[in-house]
């Protein structure tokens, strides 16, 4: 048993297996609570289009192409650059609950279809974001999983720790002696940033305290992402951590066009690489950071994976299924 597994049954045997109806309002609730708390902290509510003409460039998201209009378009992925367009416009603090789409993800943890928790602080660092996410955090879950106090680690540390390996000074054999005793395999040699993404997501992730939120913070400049890197060559992005299951993803938000035009492009020839399809720029981005978009930090909060530590239920597609006939 893993440890995800291991925190969610140890919910589900204190609150006894929840049925149908109890997972429905948890999800009502949570919801209710989310918009409860925006509300008192002054963060507007807005709705962006699930549709859109353009999709992310990331090589590690698939997105889910439609016909709309005898034109192929595309489910988003997040809200995030229509939000950003968005945010050029209104530049005061914005939040979305939606629906989210990507394929190819499915299993105990993923679907292609959940829900997402996106919003943006105008005037914020991105740790100044981490300490909200952490209180909204403790509303949503309230009673429902005992959190201990909260640890921040940064990138670096995390890997040395964990892994006995420093990112910002090991070679290529470092990484793969470290998958090696982790055993974790692979036929061919991979970029730096997929090993360092399987180290974390498969092995130091598993061995996080499962009683705790774990902020990781300062990332290395090629897990950048949508994240400014500051003058020390680190990523100002964080992702959060509890029994294991990645919650929340936040970034010190790039403001910088053409420094996001040079992203996309490096993105598309990595997609190139894998035989996946590149991605044309949205637009709508562009033109929101070439018009101002303002300093701001913004994060995603994966609900669905919230839900499960609320409710103990250890599959992600049980909080989603509709009953048949």
């Amino acid at each position: 048993m893993d440890d995800v597994t291991r925190s969610l049954s140890t919910a589900q045997t204190h609150q006894g297996s929840p049925g149908l109806k109890q997972v429905r309002r948890a999800r009502a609730l949570m919801y209710s609570e989310a918009r409860k708390y925006f509300h008192a902290h002054g963060v507007l509510e807005v709705e962006t289009p699930v549709i859109n003409p353009a999709t992310v460039s990331d090589p590690h998201i698939d997105s889910i192409a439609v016909v709309c209009n005898g034109q192929q378009q595309f489910l988003h992925t997040s809200a995030e650059y229509a939000m950003k367009a968005l945010l050029a416009h209104l530049k005061c603090d914005i939040y979305q609950l939606c629906k989210v789409f990507r394929d190819g993800e499915s299993g105990r943890l993923h679907h292609s279809e959940f829900t997402m928790l996106e919003w943006y602080r105008v005037g914020w660092n991105y740790l100044d974001l981490m300490a909200e996410v952490d209180d909204l955090v403790r509303v949503l879950l309230h009673d429902t999983f005992r959190l201990e106090d909260s640890e921040f680690i940064t990138y670096q540390e995390l890997f040395r720790q964990y892994c006995g390996i420093d990112p910002w000074s090991c070679a290529e054999e470092d990484y793969r002696d470290a998958c090696r005793k982790a055993g974790l395999t692979f036929t061919s040699r991979l970029p730096v940033d997929a090993y360092q993404s399987l180290l974390l997501d498969q092995t130091i992730a598993t061995h996080l305290p499962g009683d705790r939120m774990i902020f990781v913070h300062d990332f290395p400049p090629e897990q950048a992402s949508l994240a400014r890197i500051n003058d020390q060559g680190k990523a100002e992005r964080f992702e959060l951590y509890v029994a294991g299951l990645e919650l929340a993803n936040g970034y010190q938000e790039l403001v910088d066009a053409g420094e996001q035009r040079r992203r996309i492009d490096a993105d598309n020839k990595k997609r190139q690489q894998l035989g996946k399809r590149p991605q044309a720029p949205d637009g709508a981005l562009i033109a929101a950071l070439e018009r101002g978009l303002p300093e701001c930090a913004g994060v995603a909060l994966g609900m669905d994976r919230l839900l499960m530590l609320a409710t103990g239920v250890e599959d992600i597609r049980k909080l989603l299924e509709c009953p048949a006939g």
